[in-house]
C-alpha cells in the first residue's frame, strides 16, 4: 500500500508537507491536507514532489530499486541533485518518476518537474 504522506519542494528552497489528496501532473495542480486544512499547490514553482515511505514500511524490494528504467541524475539551479531509476523520460511531458536506489531510502518516489530541472542526464547501471 502507497503512502499518501507527501513533501513538495519549492525553487525557492520552501517545503511544504500534507497529505495527498489530488495530484495532477497535466494540469500541474498538487492538492493537500495540511492539518484541517486543504491546500491547492501549483507545480510550476515545484523542483519536485517526494512520495513518503511510511514510517514502519519495510525495506524497499530489489524490483522497486530498478524498475526496469534508466539510472538518472537531476540537477537543480540551486545545486541540489537527486539521483534514481526512470521507466522513461519523455522531453514532451512535463515532469517525470524517479524511484529509490537505496533500500533504506525515505521516498517512495519523486515527481520531477521537468522544466525547474537544470540538467537531466542518464547514467549507465
Amino acid at each position: 500500500m502507497l503512502s499518501d504522506r507527501v513533501v513538495a519542494r519549492f525553487l525557492t528552497g520552501k517545503t511544504v508537507e500534507g497529505n495527498l489528496i489530488r495530484f495532477d501532473p497535466d494540469s500541474g495542480i498538487l492538492k493537500l491536507r495540511i492539518g484541517s486544512e486543504k491546500r491547492e499547490l501549483d507545480c510550476s514553482g515545484l523542483k519536485a514532489i517526494f512520495f513518503l515511505r511510511r514510517p514502519a514500511a519495510s525495506p524497499l524490494p530489489e524490483s522497486r530499486l530498478r524498475p526496469g528504467g534508466k539510472k538518472v541524475r537531476v540537477t537543480f539551479a540551486d545545486g541540489e541533485e537527486i539521483t534514481g531509476y526512470s521507466y522513461g523520460l519523455h522531453p514532451l511531458q512535463a515532469g517525470f518518476y524517479l524511484f529509490p536506489i537505496r533500500m533504506n531510502d525515505r521516498n517512495e518516489r519523486i515527481y520531477v518537474i521537468r522544466k525547474n530541472a537544470l540538467r537531466i542526464q542518464t547514467e549507465e547501471k
